[in-house]
């Protein structure tokens, strides 16, 4: 496979990005005085403010931030409009409220049409020459409109909205805003935003804002409805930051902040609402992460300092020297576990760093102590890969590794006993497993979340271990730190055991200190001696048969194992990417039809998904066709290539996580990256995991970036993006405002929280009633997991 830049794909369209941050200066507004005047002018009306009308559906209280009643209590949503907007998932007037534009678009900004470019998103302003109707190759309906100005004429296209034809006259003047395509060797912009304009002849001159859309709901429709339930309901919203910090972080009201990023008169009003609910998510959050560290410091458990010593003895007992960063990494955890206050740590390291090992320290002082242990992993086939590299680290040592109930019986009466409890046991080894646990035979307890159930006790428990602590979130990660008699806890309550996350997901480290502000961090970037680096290629489309050729002789000359990811599970009629299944029945029939195939993704059953992972981890399966679900998998040491279709389509962290699946034995691996379009950001992810950066600590003088370094660089491309959604991080909700990148309101929240918790622990003093607010969503979610 060839060296070198893959020529330039033709750019897809750009993702629709988020509205800028707000800027890093911002002039002071009093409290109450921003988007003051009585009237206001949208985009299709002016209308004069009135005072709220009561919800038809329930009494909302003025301090009650859910607005919880229905989207028919808006003025003007039906029954029928309130089924559209389910359709994005608006079901109340808070969904309403908090449906955050993605972008705005600015109408006073203008080009003349002479000087459009193909392929920009821009505004133009003329008279309708001519508006027709007709039914497209796919029996779409489109409504043409050509628009004409002093220097030439551009066509509109509208599919499937024929009422518009009648909304369009010839001669009447308008601004019309889009991305400007090729279309049949003309310019068209498809289904433009557009108004018409004032009697003068100039637009609005307000910026729009632009809402996440879907199939038959238009933005005029969601516009109208929006600023429905922000007229009629955000004077009801109240505010839960006291005035004495709206003062002095200079921040508007939340009425007015939620007025200024749907009905903002400029960038700076909407710049301010963002900057004011930014500021309100990050200290809920901040607060409530805040709180769990110091009430967790509250607690005592066990000391487990009369365990170094068989710690000390285990690690001069491995083969192979450690690196600095490990030894750091030990001697970190090994000082938290010897006192009675709870260790809460993170461990970060790439893929083949060394972690394992260290895990294997912690586990060992745990168990000389005389306590007792549990190691958690997302899947059970990870689950039982941990088995099998902690056991082969632990056995010389003197443990016993059982997973049956056969195996705990020939373990009876040893000391070290580490053992394995998944889902896919069969019935009577879970019940002989978790009886050996709660009796205290077992010292190690390794499974998947069966090992927080109910039924599961660790009478001695002093140490938690969780691997890819990102799959399960804090609110999981909590119900592990249990009880000594393996029941969950609430915050602050009962005895503590030390925990000890992992991950082995680069974490740009203002992430982590924003979603793990409950844990001390430790990174470990050295990789240990002799681990190769992997190739990295970048390919165009035209090479994909190279790529097929590269595989086939590594797997065929070589007796080597391959992986293929694709984007997608199943081909959509929206996004012009291969999809895993589709191409697994191609591959498989043809390109590669005296291979022996395994096709895995998210949507399998999960024992089909472990049986097709299992078969590539022991060799039945010669190429495994996936899509992401592998981003954290087993380790397969024969498996040595990679080729990853569609990289365009994954961040920087996800591709270098997906590569991190090769190159786990000693043999030279290769990951190869097809891009099959993408923009100038999508490219510049591209080249920064491939090209080489200069070092002098390492042979050659050259070297790829390491996942830390990558992850950083993708926070600067993209934005904070997936990294810890809702369902990975165990927040309840997504950031709606907050941009991570914004690191001033970041520092601002942190400062805040930090001197209100020095003050009031508890948030019970009645001028921190809105703020205790901000965290009961976490407390609950908390509970109730």
């Amino acid at each position: 496979v060839g060296r070198g830049d893959a020529p330039p794909a033709p750019p897809a369209p750009p993702a629709r990005a988020r509205p800028e941050a707000p800027p890093t200066t911002h002039s002071v507004a009093q409290p109450g005085t921003a988007a003051s005047p009585k009237t206001r002018t949208n985009p299709t009306r002016t209308e004069t403010r009135r005072k709220p009308a009561a919800p038809r559906l329930a009494p909302l209280l003025a301090d009650d931030p859910g607005l919880g009643a229905s989207v028919t209590a808006v003025r003007g949503v039906g029954e029928k409009a309130a089924a559209r907007l389910a359709r994005l998932g608006l079901h109340t007037v808070d969904d309403l409220l908090n449906h955050v534009p993605h972008r705005y678009r600015d109408y006073s900004e203008t080009v003349a049409i002479a000087d459009i470019e193909t392929g920009r998103d821009l505004t133009v302003t003329g008279r309708v020459v001519d508006v027709r109707s007709a039914r497209g190759k796919a029996g779409k309906q489109v409504v043409w409109v050509l628009l004409e100005d002093a220097t030439g004429r551009l066509r509109l296209s509208f599919f499937n909205q024929p009422y518009l034809a009648k909304s369009f006259r010839p001669g009447s003047r308008i601004a019309a805003s889009g991305k400007v395509e090729q279309w049949g060797g003309r310019a068209v912009m498809n289904g433009p935003e557009w108004e018409k304009l004032n009697a003068d002849g100039s637009t609005s001159g307000r910026i729009v804002p632009i809402y996440p859309l879907t199939e038959g709901v238009t933005q005029r429709f969601v516009l109208r409805h929006v600023q429905s339930a922000v007229s009629q309901f955000a004077d009801l919203l109240g505010d839960p930051l006291p005035v004495w910090l709206r003062e002095e972080e200079s921040l508007c009201t939340r009425p007015d902040a939620y007025r200024a990023i749907h009905t903002p008169q400029d960038a700076a009003e909407r710049d301010r609402g963002f900057r004011r609910l930014a500021f309100e998510e990050l200290l809920g959050l901040q607060l409530w992460f805040r709180q769990k560290r110091r009430a967790r410091r509250e607690r005592r458990t066990q000391a487990l300092d009369a365990g170094r010593g068989a710690m000390d003895l285990f690690l001069h007992s491995l083969p192979w020297p450690l690196t600095e960063d490990q030894r750091a990494a030990i001697e970190e955890i090994a000082a938290d576990l010897s006192v009675a206050t709870p260790m809460s740590r993170l461990l970060q390291g790439d893929v083949g760093c060394g972690k394992t090992v260290v895990a294997a320290a912690a586990l060992v002082q745990c168990a000389a102590a005389g306590a007792q242990a549990a190691l958690m992993a997302p899947t059970e086939i990870l689950a039982r890969q941990h088995v099998q590299s902690l056991g082969a680290l632990l056995e010389p040592a003197g443990w016993r590794t059982v997973r049956s109930a056969e195996e705990l019986a020939l373990a009876a009466g040893h000391e070290r006993v580490m053992g394995l409890l998944v889902g896919g046991m069969r019935d009577a080894d879970k019940i002989a497993m978790r009886e050996a646990a709660a009796a205290g035979g077992v010292r190690v307890l390794v499974g998947t979340q069966a090992v927080i159930q109910e039924t599961v006790a660790l009478p001695e428990q002093a140490l938690s271990i969780v691997d890819e602590q990102h799959r399960f979130g804090v609110m999981q990660r909590a119900t592990l730190d249990g009880a000594a008699d393996g029941s969950p806890v609430q915050q602050g309550e009962g005895p503590a055991v030390h925990s000890l996350v992992m991950t082995a997901t680069p974490i740009p480290r203002t992430l982590a200190h924003v979603f793990n502000a409950d844990l001390d961090h430790t990174v470990i970037e050295q990789m240990p001696r002799g681990r190769r680096p992997i190739e990295t290629e970048w390919l165009a489309p035209d090479q994909r048969e190279r790529a097929y050729a590269y595989i086939r002789k590594r797997v065929d000359e070589e007796g080597d194992q391959a992986y293929i990811i694709y984007p997608l599970v199943e081909t959509s009629e929206h996004v012009e990417a291969r999809a895993a299944v589709e191409e697994y029945e191609r591959l498989r029939s043809d390109t590669f039809a005296d291979l022996r195939l395994a096709l895995v993704h998210g949507r399998m059953p999960p024992a089909e998904k472990e049986a097709a992972m299992a078969a590539f981890h022991a060799g039945d399966a010669q190429v495994l066709v996936s899509t992401t679900v592998v981003e954290v998998g087993v380790d397969v040491p024969n498996a040595t290539v990679m080729l990853i279709d569609g990289a365009e389509r994954f961040g920087l962290a996800q591709l270098h996580q997906l590569r991190g699946r090769v190159g786990r034995g000693s043999k030279a691996s290769m990951c190869l990256l097809v891009t099959s379009g993408g923009g100038k950001v999508a490219h510049a992810r591209i080249r920064a995991l491939t090209e080489r950066i200069p070092d002098a600590t390492v042979e050659g003088g050259t070297r790829l970036r390491n996942g830390l370094e990558l992850a950083e660089r993708d926070l600067e491309l993209r934005g904070p993006g997936e990294y810890f959604g809702t369902r990975q991080s165990g927040v309840l909700d997504p950031f709606r405002f907050a941009r991570l990148s914004d690191t001033k309101t970041l520092a601002a929240a942190v400062r805040v929280a930090e001197r209100v918790l020095d003050e009031d622990p508890q948030l019970k003093d009645s001028r921190h009633g809105g703020l205790a607010r901000l965290t009961r969503p976490y407390h609950e979610g908390a509970a109730r997991k």
